[in-house]
């Protein structure tokens, strides 16, 4: 069965759609709820279109839903960085920038990259994530609230220790929560155990990469590493210009979660204490030195849990 591109530019309350067919592309809006998602599989039926493949950048939870609802009808979707979207769009001189515009160049680039396919996770790992990153949330709310009490005017600084105590009791609720469902998870359980064998991951950090990454869908450590944006990119130009930076076009909370445990792994991880130190002799900075050790962290990660072993220094964990 033939498949007809479908882009999607994703607002809060809004879906714009463009569907290229005929030799002209059909643009059209829809809310974004289920009542919007129905009305769109409608107007697919009404052009006798069977199959879409339904593409739309990764912006945040407000794509979430159509991408689920697509899935589940039996429409292939794509989930892309936003960075790839906006690189295609310069590469073809596109001046507009409105959402129909969007749609238009979500639409051509699904046709001309066909990037790959989007699954839902989980409901496993979706709920620990929720989880995780509501805990993110409560501990923003909680340093804000926490740097205010130190210069706080006498009339507002019991309010705001009566929030500072709430979010720690919130906090703790959520981390309850968070530990029991792990533990009345099998998988994640394991997972989490095996996280942990390697030096420099505790549990914070093993729960955190639980709730981002669905390591048994991953294909190969390298597609984790570009998934978390921790592969290097080199800039070279002549004889002026020429260093090696992270990506950073992937995951920005995996790479935020691997940077202590990376610095902790230098000091106490044999593995990657060696890489460091042959990274060091060839001339590399300290701050290059632990994206590295970021990296191959991930590519550990990565290894123990495909090979469902323990961290065992004297086995390559990267495969």
């Amino acid at each position: 069965m033939s498949e007809t591109p479908l882009g999607i530019d994703v607002a809060k309350s809004k879906l714009d759609v463009a569907l290229p067919t005929g030799g002209k592309v059909l643009v059209k809006k829809f809310d974004n709820n289920l009542k919007g998602f129905k009305l769109i599989l409608g107007w697919l039926a009404s052009l006798h279109i069977e199959k879409v493949h339904a593409c739309l950048e990764a912006t945040g939870p407000y794509g979430d839903a159509i991408a689920e609802f697509l899935y589940e009808h039996g429409h292939r979707v794509s989930v892309v960085n936003p960075i790839q979207i906006k690189s295609f769009a310069t590469s073809n001189l596109q001046r507009n920038k409105t959402d129909q515009a969007d749609a238009r160049t979500i639409a051509a680039f699904c046709l001309a990259m066909d990037p790959d396919d989007w699954q839902p996770m989980s409901p496993e790992a979706k709920y620990l994530q929720a989880l995780v990153r509501r805990i993110e949330a409560l501990e923003r709310m909680l340093l804000a609230e926490t740097n205010r009490q130190e210069n706080a005017p006498a009339a507002t600084r019991p309010s705001i220790d009566r929030m500072i105590e709430t979010l720690k009791k919130e906090i703790d609720n959520v981390q309850r929560l968070i530990k029991d469902h792990i533990n009345n998870n099998p998988d994640l359980k394991q997972q989490s155990e095996l996280l942990q064998s390697i030096p420099g991951i505790g549990e914070k950090t093993a729960t955190l990469l639980l709730g981002e990454i669905e390591f048994r869908r991953i294909k190969s450590a390298r597609g984790l590493a570009a998934h978390a944006g921790v592969t290097p990119r080199q800039f070279r130009s002549g004889t002026s210009l020429n260093r090696t930076r992270l990506s950073k076009l992937g995951n920005s909370r995996i790479r935020k979660a691997l940077y202590f445990p990376a610095i902790t792994a230098l000091r106490y991880n044999v593995i990657i204490k060696q890489f460091a130190q042959r990274l060091g002799q060839n001339g590399k900075t300290p701050m290059q030195v632990v994206c590295a050790a970021m990296r191959k962290l991930l590519h550990i990660a990565y290894g123990v849990i495909k090979h469902n072993r323990p961290f065992d220094p004297t086995m390559a964990f990267s495969a």
